[in-house]
C-alpha cells in the first residue's frame, strides 16, 4: 500500500494569531483536543461523528496549513498526528491549557 506524508508547514512561519484562529472553530478544536488526549496518530475515522467527510477534509487541511497537525495517507485512509512537541517548543503550554479547558467545559 502506498503511503504519503502531506507536506507540513514550517512552524517558524506560523504566528500565534493563526493558531488561535484555527482553533476558534469548535470542530477543529474538538479534533485537536482528541488528538492531544490520545497522544498518538489517529485515523480520520474517529472524527466521522463531527460532520460530513468533505467538511472534515477542509478542517484537516486548515489544521495542517496552520501547523497544528501532520497528515499521513495510506491507500484510501488518512491518519492525523498532532504536532504536539513542536508546538510546545514554540508556544509552551498553549495546547495543554486550551485542550484541558475545552475538555473540562465540554464534559459537564
Amino acid at each position: 500500500m502506498k503511503q504519503k506524508l502531506l507536506l507540513s508547514v514550517d512552524l517558524d512561519k506560523i504566528e500565534l494569531p493563526q493558531i488561535l484562529k484555527s482553533l476558534s472553530d469548535p470542530t477543529r478544536l474538538s479534533i485537536v483536543a482528541t488528538l492531544y488526549s490520545n497522544n498518538k496518530e489517529c485515523s480520520c475515522a474517529i472524527f466521522e461523528h463531527l460532520g460530513k467527510k468533505s467538511n472534515l477534509s477542509q478542517h484537516y487541511r486548515n489544521l495542517r496549513l496552520n501547523g497544528l497537525i501532520s497528515v499521513r495517507r495510506s491507500g484510501i485512509h488518512s491518519y492525523l498526528n498532532l504536532r504536539k512537541k513542536e508546538l510546545n517548543q514554540k508556544f509552551p503550554g498553549l495546547l495543554e491549557n486550551i485542550c484541558r479547558n475545552w475538555k473540562h467545559n465540554n464534559s459537564i
